[in-house]
């Protein structure tokens, strides 16, 4: 008899409304399932060899409670760890205080980052770590971990109850990652029932502290559904956990209708965050799948949309499709908004940018070959998540699926978004020229109207800036998100939309760009585009940004049109990649280029110097000034 089978005939949780065993003598499914482990294990000898000694060393810092968390770098937490301080700058949160009435404390300290550690995202690692080894010792150490947290994170008390996203997200991790070690001798009773009865309040805390309102939802809510959902499935046997997945399944196909667009992407105006959404979907939506009676270890969107409905999950195929378009010739996804890093499981250590394996996964749930790129996936190690995620049976629909090549994929438009994406094999541009996102609050926009981002020959040339940090320091992110961080136009030193000092996830929604026109052709991809916010101003001024891709020549021409009257300040940024390896040529009849000192951010925390190209100039508009770049 399982363990967990044996605590469950002896254990009875009495709650307010039932007395049942948590768990069913058959649990549910949560992706692959561990008597499937030595199949699994022979698959990563044979096919994914050089990951074996990755993925080991990455648990063993684990172990040593050596942790890199939101570009701080590899930090060593000590013998005991600290789940209530911010590592980076030594700042601790009362463990004693009410969740309620814990504080941010603005420009002291980064909340994000004691959040982050107690998401659990590195136990997936650690539970592969001890599939394909057998060491006990990453057993003890998922033991120790959970223990330690919940011994010193009292239900309602302290930092890590304060935001209900981050109570989801770990209660997910949890469970997943304790079905990698739910079959080991050192999974005793009496921790099975502290863990489990820490995760159950974890689901009363979801219940009582949803994040969303009539009006708004946004990723948090949709975290704390699939939480929920994950939670009812876990304790399926429990009513009340039953109301909470049922809740979850019906909001959860609500809000593919409230956050996504009907092009496919997410609504709150940022690329990442369009990943983290993605991830809460598909994860929440292939759980329910593989537990469905008439699932048969493939047929994965024919439950899905058995069960979803064909809407759902054509919204959920077409949100994969975005990320097919979006990424980068080097696989990796531009920034546009902002980019804190989140995502709801943490498979394997890659870059942050580095998005192929959404391509992967969606390719095997929907049988698409399309998704299915030479240039991104060279090697089977780029493809571990595929294995992580669906065992055997998915590698073997992988293989089955036709190659195809980046050539293949063109340019497109994803109107609702304001996404425009001109690809000429190696060589893309994406353009910014949408809404503020959230329904008008705009948490998570930039002020980056009629930017865009550059990548030749399969090198990054010219970069959105990125976000760096959020509440650890506020005038940094609000520098991260204006408009002379990105590669527009400053007209008169005023932002393009009004950034709130006081708010620093909300953005005026002053400004309005419209797409005039996208044509792409076989030499030529057009776009033309306006932004409105200076009217508004004593500037009274339009901003009429053509962008023209030159594919044979391999060059960007820009035709910057001015409407208005009177002199202005106008003032061009291109921000360059730190990574550029070979200069840039860019010219204009109008204008003098020269280079400053410029930040870079790839992922939330981390910055780095790079260079930027820019040019000021004092000019009575109308007027129109040509820009010509190429790569060298």
């Amino acid at each position: 008899m399982k363990i967990l089978d044996l605590w469950c005939s002896l254990k009875k949780i009495k709650t307010e409304r039932s007395d049942e065993c948590f768990c069913e003598p058959e649990t549910p499914r949560f992706f692959i399932d561990f008597k499937k482990r030595n199949e699994v294990v022979s698959v990563v000898n044979k096919c994914f060899p050089s990951v074996l000694g990755e993925i080991s060393g990455h648990a063993d810092k684990i172990c040593e409670h050596t942790f890199n968390l939101l570009g701080s770098g590899d930090v060593y937490l000590g013998e005991t760890i600290n789940w209530h301080c911010d590592f980076k700058t030594g700042y601790c949160w009362d463990p004693k205080q009410q969740y309620g009435r814990i504080k941010i404390p603005y420009g002291k300290a980064d909340i994000k980052v004691p959040w982050e550690l107690s998401r659990f995202q590195h136990l997936t690692i650690l539970g592969y770590a001890y599939w394909l080894s057998g060491d006990e010792k990453y057993t003890k150490e998922f033991i120790g971990q959970i223990n330690s947290w919940i011994e010193n994170n009292p239900p309602r008390r302290g930092v890590n109850w304060t935001c209900t996203m981050d109570v989801a997200i770990r209660a997910c991790n949890w469970i997943a990652g304790y079905h990698f070690f739910k079959n080991s001798f050192e999974i005793a009773p009496k921790f099975l029932d502290r863990f489990l009865d820490s995760l159950y309040k974890h689901g009363k805390h979801i219940m009582a502290n949803l994040e969303g309102s009539m009006r708004l939802t946004t990723n948090h809510y949709l975290s704390n559904i699939v939480g929920l959902i994950y939670l009812g499935m876990m304790f399926s046997k429990l009513k009340e956990a039953r109301k909470w997945r049922e809740f979850g399944f019906k909001e959860l196909i609500k809000e593919m209708e409230r956050q996504v667009y009907s092009d496919g992407c997410d609504f709150e105006a940022s690329t990442c965050y369009h990943r983290l959404v993605l991830e809460l979907f598909f994860f929440a939506t292939l759980l329910i799948v593989i537990n469905d009676k008439e699932f048969k270890g493939e047929n994965y969107s024919e439950i899905a949309e058995k069960t979803f409905g064909r809407i759902y999950t054509e919204k959920l195929y077409k949100m994969f499709e975005v990320v097919l378009h979006l990424l980068k010739p080097n696989g990796q996804m531009p920034q546009i908004g902002d980019n804190d890093s989140g995502q709801l499981v943490n498979l394997y250590y890659r870059e942050v940018l580095d998005m192929r394996y959404l391509l992967a996964l969606g390719a095997v749930f929907f049988k698409e070959p399309k998704w299915k790129i030479k240039e991104f996936f060279k090697s089977n190690e780029e493809i571990l998540e595929v294995l992580i995620t669906y065992g055997k049976n998915g590698i073997q629909v992988w293989n089955s699926l036709e190659w195809n090549s980046i050539e293949n994929i063109g340019s497109k438009a994803f109107i609702n978004a304001g996404w425009y994406v001109m690809r000429n094999n190696k060589d893309y541009c994406l353009i910014s020229c949408g809404p503020n996102g959230e329904n008008g609050l705009g948490g998570h926009c930039h002020n980056d109207k009629l930017s865009f981002e550059l990548n030749m020959n399969g090198h990054d040339i010219i970069v959105d800036p990125g976000t760096y940090v959020y509440t650890a320091l506020p005038e940094a992110r609000n520098r991260f998100r204006s408009t002379a961080r990105h590669n527009t136009v400053l007209i008169d030193g005023k932002e393009q939309n009004k950034i709130n000092k006081h708010n620093i996830f909300k953005m005026g929604n002053g400004s309005h760009s419209r797409c005039l026109k996208f044509e792409t052709g076989k030499d030529t991809d057009i776009f033309v585009g306006e932004y409105y916010g200076y009217k508004h101003f004593l500037s009274q001024v339009i901003h009429q940004r053509e962008i023209k891709f030159h594919k044979k020549e391999k060059k960007l021409e820009i035709i910057d049109r001015f409407k208005g009257k009177g002199k202005h300040d106008l003032e061009w940024n291109f921000v360059l990649s730190p990574h550029l390896s070979k200069d840039i040529e860019i010219h204009s009849e109008e204008l003098a280029f020269y280079k400053e000192f410029a930040s870079y951010s790839s992922e939330y925390g981390k910055i780095e110097k790079t260079k930027k190209i820019t040019s000021r100039l004092n000019a009575t508009i109308p007027l129109e000034v040509k820009i010509f770049i190429k790569s060298m």
